[in-house]
């Protein structure tokens, strides 16, 4: 029988412990090395936050932000396959369950609804899905154009993790680009 391959949670209350990954035909882990420059850039922020990992798969972001101790996550994933592992990583790692949500779904749907109960501060973490063959420029597109609608008074940071050649806007509506980080062929961008 084939090994399922893991992740480990990297710091917090939950470090150490092994995540099942998704599968890989279908989406693309986070890079420790990415993660953990994201939650040193988060800092203390990230401690009673509500985090939002708009494109989950695995879900090791926004179970990472739990650890570290984000009151609320909230994870989008629309891949059935993928869907099942986060919801067993939830279910082994998380003991609170009323600490999180999942929605099953497209996340460019149904976002707008689902954000309407949470209060600030959120942070938003995105890394959208593509096939590597593909031109990846219309997914961004469209996360762009989602950052540009989400509420500036709600959300105190967003994360965008992207192919490092992207070209990133300095603003987006009324999110302002503050820092880029590389890490090979990946990169995060931070908007305030």
């Amino acid at each position: 029988m084939a090994k399922i391959p893991t992740l480990r949670v990297i710091g917090g209350i939950y470090k150490g412990r092994n995540l099942q990954m998704a599968p890989l035909e279908v989406t693309r882990s986070s890079k420790a090395i990415l993660k953990e420059s994201l939650f040193n850039t988060l800092s203390a922020d990230i401690v009673g936050a509500n985090f939002i990992e708009f494109f989950a798969g695995s879900g090791s972001v926004g179970i990472e932000a739990l650890s570290r101790g984000a009151k609320f996550a909230l994870f989008f994933e629309q891949n059935k396959k993928s869907f099942a592992v986060l919801e067993s990583n939830l279910e082994n790692i998380c003991n609170n369950t009323t600490s999180y949500k999942l929605i099953f779904g497209d996340t460019f749907r149904e976002y707008s609804r689902a954000l309407k109960t949470l209060q600030a501060p959120c942070i938003g973490y995105i890394d959208p899905p593509f096939d590597v063959r593909e031109n990846a420029e219309d997914i961004y597109a469209k996360c762009f154009k989602m950052v540009e609608s989400l509420d500036s008074n709600i959300f105190s940071l967003i994360a965008l993790e992207h192919r490092s050649k992207l070209a990133i806007p300095k603003t987006i509506g009324a999110f302002v680009h503050f820092k880029t980080k590389r890490f090979g062929k990946s990169s995060l961008s931070y908007f305030l």
